[in-house]
């Protein structure tokens, strides 16, 4: 059972697991743009097609194993057999995208499709089972919260270790060595991802307790468990669509913020570091909150807190990287808080469901989140495609990295307030 006081080793190990999960999921997310136009040398709009298409076949996949997958995606030891297979083929898939480098390239595009396809697959398979967990492997609220907790503060671990192979990697880059050192650190990820599914694989095939192994947590098809999905459940399913459409172009843009305007590998490696250790060490502070202030008000000051850093990003970027560190720093802090409240949110209303119903609704959730980063990557394909990027002068380049994310979270500041208001016309 996860989430329990007297449980604490085994929420470590779910949360071990997803940091090794989170390490795949960041070098797509901070890393893949940057590789494609700057290692393997394609256009901004071709880099656009190939992370739009990736995501909305992942987005399919997401959906295909939530549905086709019910039966089976009901108890945590299959849904942690299930895991621990995504993470292998995570492994192999993530080096063959960064492989496409090394073709002649004419090949390189056609290449990057298929292995950014080949990525996603293997990535849903890894995602939507240890997703399903938070609800399967849990027996209520407080121990939800927890788990979510955990898990934005090994993700922020994650986005810490990514973060800081961005000074490095520029550095390769510019010594030609740029495609080795990233499959080097694939093979580093690798051993960490696939190590870690296999210990919570193997510590949810122990029968901690009846529930915890074999008997689904969730509440009974017939006990009156809802049969369709509220109001909540679609305001979140919005809210991670913004998220993810929105808040990772501040990280995606960033190392052309470093090569090109700050021109920096030093700095730059410094701000994306300083963001990443913002979502992780706000955790222990957005878990007090959560435990005393309804979840969806949390969620309403983070998306605040990141409108006020990214302003503040944007009027000294350039000019005061201390004062770009300490911003970036901030709106670490705010994307930290909206993700642990958004996560504990969704799962609460996944758990008030049957079990049977725990795949689908995480995989349309991971789904929105799959479709949100394919529009993502089109609008920064765009902005690429638009601006003079390379030019230390350009404008355009700081803009798109604070006014996009700042645009979804102000949506989130909405989506909030809906969410209250919904909570407050409930009876009782």
């Amino acid at each position: 059972m996860l989430g329990r006081r007297d449980s604490w080793s085994s929420t470590a190990v779910y949360g071990l697991a997803h940091l090794g999960k989170s390490l795949f999921w960041y070098s797509s997310e901070i890393l893949f743009a940057y590789f494609l136009t700057e290692l393997a040398g394609l256009p901004a709009t071709q880099m656009g097609i190939v992370l739009a298409v990736g995501f909305l076949v992942s987005a399919g996949v997401d959906l295909a194993i939530g549905l086709g997958l019910r039966g089976r995606l009901t108890t945590p030891r299959t849904a942690g057999r299930m895991q621990f297979v995504g993470a292998v083929l995570c492994s192999a898939t993530l080096a063959m995208v960064f492989f496409g480098a090394a073709l002649p390239f004419e090949h390189r595009f056609v290449f990057s499709i298929a292995a950014g396809v080949l990525f996603r697959l293997a990535f849903a398979v890894y995602d939507v089972p240890q997703n399903v967990l938070m609800a399967l492997a849990t027996s209520d609220p407080t121990g939800r919260l927890r788990v979510a907790s955990t898990r934005i503060w090994f993700s922020g671990a994650a986005t810490l270790i990514v973060a800081g192979t961005v000074g490095p990697m520029l550095s390769a880059q510019q010594d030609g060595r740029g495609m080795v050192f990233l499959i080097g650190l694939v093979g580093v990820f690798a051993i960490i991802g696939v190590t870690t599914a296999g210990l919570l694989a193997r510590v949810l095939e122990k029968p901690i307790t009846p529930r915890a192994s074999e008997v689904p947590v969730g509440p009974a098809a017939s006990d009156g468990s809802p049969t369709r999905w509220c109001e909540d459940f679609w305001l979140l399913v919005g809210a991670m669509l913004v998220t993810s459409a929105f808040t990772p172009v501040f990280a995606k843009l960033e190392p052309y913020f470093a090569a090109y305007i700050l021109r920096s590998s030093l700095w730059g490696g410094v701000v994306i570091t300083l963001m990443a250790v913002g979502v992780f060490v706000g955790q222990p502070l957005w878990l007090a909150l959560c435990r005393r202030v309804a979840r969806e008000r949390v969620m309403l000051g983070a998306a605040l807190l990141q409108t006020v850093a990214l302003w503040a990003f944007w009027v000294s970027a350039g000019s005061t990287v201390i004062a770009s560190v300490t911003a970036a720093f901030v709106f670490g802090l705010g994307v930290g808080g909206v993700g642990m409240a958004q996560w504990a949110a969704f799962s609460d209303v996944v758990a008030r469901q049957a079990p049977a119903r725990a795949g689908p609704s995480y995989g349309v959730f991971a789904a929105s989140a799959k479709i949100g980063l394919a529009a993502s990557g089109v609008l920064l394909s765009m902005v690429l495609d638009a601006t003079s990027y390379r030019n230390a002068h350009s404008a355009v380049l700081v803009l798109a990295m604070t006014a996009t994310p700042a645009l979804g979270a102000v949506l989130l500041a909405l989506i909030s307030i809906r969410l209250r208001m919904h909570e407050d016309a409930q009876p009782g």
